[in-house]
Parts: structure tokens; C-alpha cells; sequence
């Protein structure tokens, strides 16, 4: 349980960094996006895959491209992300509060 766990904290680790990254390059030429799925992986654990997209952005005057990353898209992935360790440390608190209670019942 713990492993699954500590896997989708990864998963979305790398979101959170996905959409951090396009953010902060929203404003770069040529830049193109960087996307991350989440997946259900062998023995019920979570992977994040990571892909840049292929799709350029808009043409400048100067022969180069603007970024392809869309400001909505990232902050809901921001918010995704931030749900997704919220759900997570709320299963980890309530794993912690049921070893204490078996640990409780056993030292009885």
C-alpha cells in the first residue's frame, strides 16, 4: 500500500513540474509544451508519462515560433496536481490512523 502511495505522489510531483515548466517558459520562441498523464501502472500503482507535444505555436514576423502553451490548460493542471497530493496525504493520514488503532487493540 505504501508503495502505491509514494507512486502517485511521484505522478503528480511530475505533473505539478510539467505545468510549472510550461508556465514559466510560456514566453520563450519556439518553446512547445510539455504534457503528463497519469495512469494506473502494474500492481495498482501510478506512473506519470511525460511527452513534449509536437504542435508549434503561432509564427512570428522573425521566422521562429511563440510557445504552443496554454495558460488555462497549466493551472488546471496546477489544480490537479494540488488535489491529487491532497488526496494522497489524506489516505497516508488515514493509514497512520488505522496502524495506531490495530497497534491500540494489540497492545491491549
Amino acid at each position: 500500500m505504501t508503495d502505491i502511495l509514494v507512486s502517485s505522489l511521484r505522478a503528480h510531483e511530475a505533473l505539478l513540474s510539467g505545468a510549472s515548466s510550461n508556465i514559466a517558459n510560456m514566453n520563450t520562441q519556439d518553446y512547445r509544451s510539455v504534457r503528463t498523464t497519469i495512469n494506473e501502472g502494474p500492481q495498482g500503482s501510478v506512473e506519470a508519462t511525460i511527452a513534449r507535444t509536437e504542435t508549434p505555436g503561432a509564427p512570428t514576423e522573425d521566422g521562429h515560433c511563440t510557445s504552443n502553451v496554454e495558460l488555462p490548460r497549466e493551472i488546471c493542471d496546477l489544480i490537479r496536481a494540488q488535489r491529487g497530493f491532497e488526496a494522497v496525504l489524506g489516505a497516508i493520514g488515514t493509514r497512520e490512523e488505522m496502524l495506531d488503532d490495530l497497534m491500540d487493540v494489540l497492545t491491549r
